[in-house]
């Protein structure tokens, strides 16, 4: 993500570290690794050693003496994959690995835009409560003025009620604000493996966001389809499920083994070297539909892997189609937002020295202030939502964006959206 945010940068850092979620999704992996290898080995013969010793008197067996006896033996298998079951399954568990690949990198993009969308969220409302602290100040001051000109009798009872009641909802408005600070604040402690409360050097202090660039190029929808790891990860289990399928299929053909020893005895009145060697087969013969059940459970599961693919492809689609709608509207939105916001400063400016000049009421002054505190909070609002659709962009698109532009291009006005690349 570019959002040139040295704070989001070290949340980032660190919860890829320690994010416990990641580290289930690790783990999977490792776990899929393993299991992977274990089905290649089936490919290849087993040879297994033993050893045994051992001394007594066996009686008429050992003419009533005592004897030793000490036997070393290697015994080797090899199943004959001739129709191929173990190469199937050994592609299934591949398969399972590289879904699993694919589900850890879906979760570690989950994992970085909810990571930016609860920072954005902090910020909005370190700003909103920014915005209404310094409004109050200013609304007091108000308050402060209406009550000398009630001293010198150029205001009324009502007025001073107006201003007073104004102050009060803008304190009663910082403690829900406050509240959700917090909230994002144990969020994003949680995300970053960390215990809720726990202060962080990067959200020490409260700092204003940089401006977006918008200058950001989009693929097409076949280039995001193909770079979402959660289709790659559906993608790659109905692989898995195929061969499970075809392994199910190949369970009515025999089984085919072979198996040899070999071995060296020691004992007292002789030593010998036992070996041999044998081919076992297993055909199924009479199961009692056990086989048909199996082979018709594989092929619902793959006719569900399959409908799930479908159904990850056409949610990705609408995924994207969303949340580039959403920024789009957002910038012109935000462009509108800006520009009101700067009308009700220079608004409310004026009304207070028309105010001071006896050209006006101060019900005026408490609307301009008011208008221009809803105005403010409102910009400050869409600024998060930007942010945070381009956090939606992020995932949607599978990771990333390209941010740069050839350096001929026109720069864009701050409403201006996205170009599509083709």
């Amino acid at each position: 993500m570019r959002f040139e945010d040295a704070a989001l940068d070290a949340l980032v850092t660190e919860a890829l570290t320690n994010n416990t979620t990641l580290q289930i999704a690790k783990a999977r992996v490792a776990e899929a690794h393993a299991e992977r290898n274990a089905a290649r080995a089936s490919l290849w013969p087993q040879i297994n050693g033993g050893m045994g010793a051992q001394r007594g008197n066996l009686g008429y067996f050992t003419g009533d003496k005592d004897i030793y006896l000490l036997e070393v033996e290697a015994i080797g298998s090899w199943e004959v994959d001739l129709f191929g079951r173990n190469r199937i399954r050994t592609s299934a568990a591949n398969a399972i690995l590289e879904s699993e690949r694919a589900t850890q990198q879906a979760i570690r993009i989950g994992l970085l835009a909810e990571i930016a969308r609860n920072y954005f969220d902090l910020r909005n409302d370190e700003r909103q409560l920014a915005l209404a602290r310094r409004n109050l100040e200013t609304q007091k001051k108000t308050l402060e003025l209406v009550r000398n000109q009630h001293q010198a009798e150029m205001a009324s009872d009502l007025d001073i009620q107006r201003a007073s009641a104004q102050v009060a909802a803008t304190e009663a408005s910082i403690p829900v604000l406050q509240t959700a600070h917090d909230a994002a604040s144990h969020r994003l402690n949680v995300l970053l493996g960390r215990e809720p409360g726990t202060s962080h050097a990067a959200l020490a202090t409260s700092q204003a966001l940089k401006p977006l660039d918008h200058r950001i190029l989009i693929a097409a929808p076949a280039k995001v389809l193909s770079a979402r790891p959660d289709i790659r990860a559906a993608e790659r289990r109905f692989a898995a499920s195929l061969s499970a399928k075809r392994v199910a299929d190949l369970s009515i053909f025999p089984e085919i083994s072979l198996t040899g020893f070999f071995g060296r005895q020691a004992s007292t009145p002789f030593t010998s070297t036992p070996w041999g060697l044998s081919v076992d087969l297993v055909q199924p013969i009479l199961n009692f539909g056990r086989i048909e059940a199996q082979i018709a459970a594989a092929d619902a599961r793959q006719k569900q892997a399959f409908l799930n693919y479908k159904a990850t492809v056409l949610e990705a689609l609408e995924n994207m189609e969303d949340v580039l709608s959403a920024y789009l509207h957002e910038t012109v939105t935000n462009a509108s937002l800006t520009e009101a916001a700067d009308h009700a400063r220079r608004a409310a400016s004026l009304v207070k020295q028309a105010y001071a000049a006896g050209q006006v009421s101060l019900l005026d002054v408490l609307e301009a202030e008011h208008a221009m505190l809803v105005a403010e909070s409102a910009q400050a609002a869409s600024d998060y939502r930007l942010r945070n659709d381009l956090a939606g962009v992020y995932a949607a698109s599978g990771g990333g964006w390209d941010a740069h532009v050839p350096p001929d291009a026109p720069s864009r006005g701050h409403s201006e959206a996205p170009t599509t690349a083709k």
